[in-house]
């Protein structure tokens, strides 16, 4: 048996990765790599392995050295070892810096997550989808959520701008509508999963697109208003959120 590691590119959300299989069968990447795949310098990852978040993940052994790498597409070995990191300790760092809103950890952690439940679902019901099918859902989704995002975030300046103007608690009024939207305040949507973004904002908490538009049009309804209290105002957007769905 070789005792080279094996080599291969895997694209994820439209994002190369390199990654290896050891011959204990485990799978690892390169230290450089886990940060290149997210436009990050290498410094963060140094970082993050001796943090608190990394010293108590399963399988924390990051000080792992890639055997002279044997390529799966036939062009060979090279003369380097590479000092790598198991692919759970990767995912992981992708996923704190998602949190500091780096697009691109964001769109591999979605598609991850998306991808690993999609897959589970065809393999009960006994689907078989090529890996490029995989790939083409995992896009289309994460843009659909993406957009959706930055429409929230418009809808959200609005709704300041329009509070400012009218001397309205612009707290109060964000608590009102994902009320009226979600039955929930911020505050009890941060006692939620984080689906992506910050702990600290209630509604990354919401994972379906079609509610967060929603909320976006209730938000962009209520600001063009001139007149009317915090409740009416709520009423009257919501019921013209809903009529134009």
């Amino acid at each position: 048996m070789s005792d080279k590691a094996k080599r291969a590119i895997i694209t994820v959300a439209g994002i190369e990765v390199e990654v290896f299989q050891l011959v204990d069968l485990r799978y690892v990447m390169s230290q450089a790599q886990a940060v290149k795949a997210i436009d990050e310098k290498e410094s963060l990852i140094r970082q993050f392995l001796t943090s608190k978040q990394a010293k108590y993940l399963p399988s924390n052994d990051y000080r792992i050295d890639i055997p002279t790498v044997n390529d799966t597409k036939g062009r060979g070995g090279n003369n380097r070892n590479i000092m790598g990191l198991t692919i759970t300790i990767a995912s992981t760092f992708w996923l704190s810096r998602a949190m500091k809103d780096n697009s691109k950890a964001e769109a591999l952690m979605y598609a991850l997550a998306l991808e690993a439940l999609d897959r589970r679902c065809d393999t009960v019901f006994e689907v078989v989808k090529t890996e490029a099918r995989y790939e083409q859902q995992t896009l289309s989704a994460y843009e659909e959520y993406r957009q959706s995002r930055e429409y929230l975030k418009d809808s959200h300046t609005a709704l300041v701008n329009a509070c400012c103007r009218f001397k309205f608690n612009c707290a109060m009024v964000h608590d009102a509508i994902t009320i009226a939207v979600c039955g929930k305040t911020a505050a009890q949507l941060r006692e939620l999963d984080v689906i992506e973004g910050s702990t600290s904002i209630g509604l990354n908490h919401i994972d379906n697109c079609k509610t967060l538009i929603t909320i976006a049009k209730v938000k962009f309804a209520f600001a063009k208003y001139c007149k009317g209290s915090i409740t009416h105002r709520i009423i009257r957007a919501l019921r013209e959120a809903t009529i134009s769905e």
